[in-house]
């Protein structure tokens, strides 16, 4: 490692003595054996549909090595976790913590917060351990384990009204099936929705069609009225925008 680019290990480096980074007496210049793996990292939560204007909650992590991190022979050891937001990697981190250990185990433990203000997306948690040795002289000699990388998906809340008229309607006339999507209360334009109908007594929906929304958000699209059953709009959503739908009975008479 040629940099310390991890927030928890740039905090490592923050508390520990400095005249310890440049020179060791001879009795501490031994070094403990490798550092040990880590195994697995779980979470309590791996994704978040938060409004921009909510408020933060807490995600625990909970990570698992080969054995605890060494204490004999270094001047300090930690387990950290750095998050980077989507399309972020190296030294931007958004944010970054130590991982408690849990008793006399190999498991280390910590939170941190994902807030509505945080950029909706793919964001990445990254744990791994770091030890600076007895004898070390300079970041140079920060020692590091392996890094397991934990994905936690953060997404807009989504909203479909929607309806299918006229009601009841006849036979062979056309029926408008038309909604409004918002993502985090405002309207969505050139969205696709999706729209299905069960007639009454099948099992399962079928696709009938399909529509793009407006500017206001607004969709419509027209069908020909063949049975009695439910229309349903779904909004697929992507990796920023939950999904979101609704249904609607019509009668055909």
């Amino acid at each position: 490692m040629t940099s310390v680019r991890h927030r928890a290990l740039a905090l490592l480096l923050a508390v520990a003595p400095a005249a310890a980074l440049l020179t060791a007496a001879p009795a501490q210049a031994a070094r403990s054996a490798a550092l040990p793996t880590v195994k697995s990292v779980s979470t309590s939560k791996t994704s978040f549909v938060l409004s921009s204007k909510a408020g933060c909650s807490k995600v625990t992590f909970t990570a698992v090595l080969s054995a605890p991190m060494p204490t004999s022979g270094y001047l300090l050891s930690l387990v950290g976790i750095d998050l980077y937001a989507p399309g972020k990697s190296g030294d931007d981190t958004y944010a970054g913590t130590k991982l408690n250990r849990v008793g006399s185990s190999a498991t280390y433990s910590g939170s941190l917060n994902f807030c509505g203000k945080y950029t909706p997306g793919a964001w990445r948690a990254e744990v791994y351990g770091a030890a600076v040795p007895n004898d070390a002289d300079d970041e140079s000699d920060i020692q590091q384990t392996n890094v397991v990388k934990v994905g936690i998906s953060l997404k807009r809340p989504s909203t479909l009204s929607f309806n299918a008229s006229p009601e009841p309607v006849k036979k062979g006339k056309k029926l408008t099936a038309a909604g409004t999507v918002k993502v985090d209360g405002k309207a969505l334009s050139k969205a696709t929705v999706q729209i299905y109908f069960k007639a009454n007594g099948a099992k399962a929906y079928s696709l009938k069609g399909s529509a793009t929304t407006n500017s206001k958000g607004a969709f419509t699209k027209k069908f020909t009225a063949a049975k009695t059953g439910t229309w349903k709009a779904v909004y697929a959503g992507n990796t920023t925008k939950n999904t979101a739908g609704a249904t609607d009975a019509v009668k055909v008479k």
